[in-house]
């Protein structure tokens, strides 16, 4: 079971846009996890044919030697990432309301020797979430919704022990206690390439008994805004996509942002990779309708950036909603968006910072927005490696005339290299080197994803070697327990993944997914 991060140059060439803790590890919010992360896009046409060297257009505002200083330095620490293989996407950095860098790097097709540019369209992953908050906030405000109306209002077919108790609310706020579909052992691998209607979705992986009471816990769920979706499209009579073209996206002018299709021809949409062991590889392929209102959206840095003037001007929504979407609720996360108050501080504080990650196979993405300062950060990149947070960290740190912290490879890729070079105990030793949180926040969750990264890309021995380590490294964890069992059952060894998934279960006896997954290898 994947926990998700729910997750990559010096020529400078000018272009003209005719119509993107420990410096080492990519660390995520809660809200950047689909569990496996998964959405490649397809092939783009060839719009350009240049070496893999960034793309940087001129910055707006007026060239003085501070400026040009600070603009050289963000090349620099883009570049740094880069050579890494931390960056492939574009970069937009807004500060005191104006853009002040905007620019690319790496490939959006590398089978044509395409460059990613400002103006190639990413796929978004979970950033897709605060559209979807604004558009169900827009039927509140018109009177179509209530924020506490129970589930079953509007899908009357969904079951009603669970849906009579869930609210819109615990739906934008991911308190739901439904279980997220996309922590399904095997989802995305087994089902993530099978279109369903959307209804016909809902029945089959959103309606499973309750995990908690609403309410009373956050746990991050794709589930829950797949369902807005569709009550949207029970609502509106429309489909999501339309309604979100209607009410948000066409009367903010995002022209180059919209609900993908991966049958559609979508002129400059940058290619999904895998950064992984071994070199780049296309990433897995996926149905886009399997993410849909909690993930299918594609745009640009330039869209973003819109779209961040349209949430500070209040363009779409009165005051009283919007300050319910960036109210923090349990785990800092309001509608759509986290948000992080320092203490003493207020909504409106200079330092407050309101932010959303993405994460898939081939998409790796963060808007991060300092309203009080007038700031924004948005990196979108096509590879999985893109290290997001580390670049914002080290763009933020840049604006405020601080050293950024120094770019470094990610700790869970340099432990797995060495436990697939050198064995277990040479990985441990270095995990052993660092700190104690890196290694029990971020380390587990980030290797497990190799591991699963690995298993997509039908590397089934590596990949059960770096579950081995980590069951070894994290002995009480149900989910790497977990992850050895689904590991061993890709590769065909039922016995080997009854053990895995026996002592999953042992650790954590309330799973409701291991349990028949025990009794079908166990009939086999």
């Amino acid at each position: 079971m994947a926990k998700a991060a729910i997750a990559e140059f010096p020529i400078t060439v000018l272009v003209r846009q005719v119509r993107f803790d420990a410096a080492s590890i990519s660390i995520p919010m809660p809200i950047a996890l689909l569990r496996r992360r998964s959405l490649a896009s397809r092939s783009l046409p060839v719009l350009l044919s240049l070496a893999a060297t960034p793309v940087i257009l001129a910055q707006d505002r007026a060239a003085t030697p501070a400026a040009d200083d600070l603009v050289a330095r963000i090349d620099g620490l883009l570049d740094a990432h880069h050579a890494i293989d931390q960056l492939s996407g574009a970069v937009l950095v807004a500060d005191g309301g104006e853009v002040i860098y905007r620019g690319a790097r790496g490939m959006a097709n590398s089978d044509w020797g395409v460059p990613n540019t400002p103006a190639t369209k990413f796929r978004l992953a979970s950033i897709t979430k605060q559209f979807t908050a604004m558009l169900v906030l827009l039927l509140v405000e018109e009177g179509s919704l209530n924020l506490d109306d129970p589930l079953t209002t509007w899908l009357p077919e969904y079951p009603a022990e669970s849906g009579a108790k869930v609210t819109i609310r615990h739906l934008l706020n991911h308190t739901s206690g439904i279980p997220s579909y996309t922590d399904r052992p095997g989802f995305l691998h087994e089902q993530g390439k099978v279109e369903l209607p959307v209804l016909e979705f809902v029945a089959k992986y959103c309606s499973d008994p309750l995990e908690f009471e609403p309410g009373s816990q956050w746990r991050y769920n794709n589930s829950g805004y797949f369902l807005l979706g569709a009550l949207v499209e029970q609502v509106t009579g429309k489909t999501f996509r339309d309604a979100l073209r209607e009410r948000v996206l066409d009367p903010l002018g995002m022209a180059d942002t919209d609900l993908d299709d991966e049958y559609a021809v979508v002129p400059g949409r940058a290619t999904g990779y895998d950064d992984l062991l071994g070199g780049r590889r296309v990433a897995m392929w996926l149905d886009m309708a399997v993410p849909y209102s909690a993930g299918g959206l594609y745009s640009t840095v330039d869209d973003l950036w819109q779209w961040d003037r349209a949430l500070r001007a209040g363009r779409l929504l009165g005051e009283e909603l919007t300050t319910e979407m960036f109210t923090p609720g349990l785990q800092d996360y309001g509608f759509g968006w986290s948000i992080e108050i320092p203490e003493g501080s207020d909504l409106q504080g200079a330092d407050t910072v309101i932010q959303h990650t993405g994460g898939m196979p081939g998409v790796s993405t963060l808007i991060w927005r300092q309203p009080g300062r007038d700031r924004c950060v948005i990196v979108l990149g096509n590879s999985s490696g893109t290290a997001h947070h580390a670049i914002q960290q080290g763009l933020v740190a840049l604006l405020e005339g601080r050293e950024p912290p120094p770019v470094r490879p990610r700790g869970d890729f340099e432990i797995a290299r060495r436990v697939l070079a050198d064995g277990i105990e040479a990985g441990l030793q270095d995990l052993a080197k660092w700190p104690q949180q890196v290694r029990e926040e971020y380390i587990e969750r980030d290797m497990n994803s190799i591991g699963y990264g690995l298993l997509e890309q039908r590397r089934f021995d590596e990949a059960i070697r770096v579950f081995e380590f980590l069951t070894v490294a994290y002995p009480k964890s149900a989910n790497t327990w977990d992850s050895l069992g689904e590991g061993h059952l890709r590769a065909g060894h039922v016995a080997a993944a009854i053990t895995g998934y026996e002592k999953a279960l042992e650790l954590d006896p309330t799973s409701a997914t291991i349990p028949p997954i025990l009794e079908e290898l166990r009939r086999r």
